[in-house]
């Protein structure tokens, strides 16, 4: 962990035995480029991302963590994502044709991040990781927080698929 606050401190993303700089996708430019730079950051924050899905993205399977790598969880509805990542998600889910437990949820971050930093750190995910996808906005996020904002708990998998099927 020392390794990874090090890293973290240099705007650099730990990767188990190695470090190396951010490196944003050619795709990114502008504000959208400093969006990953900043979710970058976010996303190796103690307890935030990294810590369950990992610094590869690749998920912690034996500890019932998936991967967010390649993932239609990650990349194909803007919507359900920014859902589970401001509410948190609960339950078995399937990712990449695994089965997860789901007996730890995932972090609400709701209360824990701004509209923008949300935005950064899905921008930085869905771009990272071999995934490549548009970029997530603030805007998004406040529109999606507006319209959940009397939701009180956590997501899980069955509604939200429910509101938001996989595959479209």
């Amino acid at each position: 962990t020392f390794k990874a606050a090090t890293a973290a401190l240099d705007n650099k993303v730990f990767s188990g035995a190695r470090e190396r700089p951010v490196g944003v996708p050619r795709h990114l430019k502008g504000k959208d480029a400093a969006l990953f730079r900043k979710g970058a950051e976010i996303y190796s924050r103690e307890a935030h991302c990294a810590t369950c899905h990992q610094p590869n993205g690749g998920g912690l399977p034996a500890a019932g963590f998936p991967p967010i790598a390649g993932t239609e969880w990650m990349l194909k509805d803007d919507e359900r994502l920014i859902k589970l990542t401001l509410k948190g998600l609960i339950g078995p889910i399937t990712v990449k044709g695994v089965k997860y437990p789901g007996q730890v949820p995932m972090t609400p971050f709701e209360h824990l991040l701004k509209d923008d930093e949300i935005a950064a750190v899905l921008t930085f995910a869905r771009n990272s990781f071999g995934n490549k996808a548009s970029p997530i906005s603030a805007e998004q996020v406040a529109k999606v927080r507006a319209v959940m904002k009397d939701k009180k708990d956590l997501y899980n998998v069955e509604d939200l698929l429910k509101e938001h099927p996989l595959g479209k």
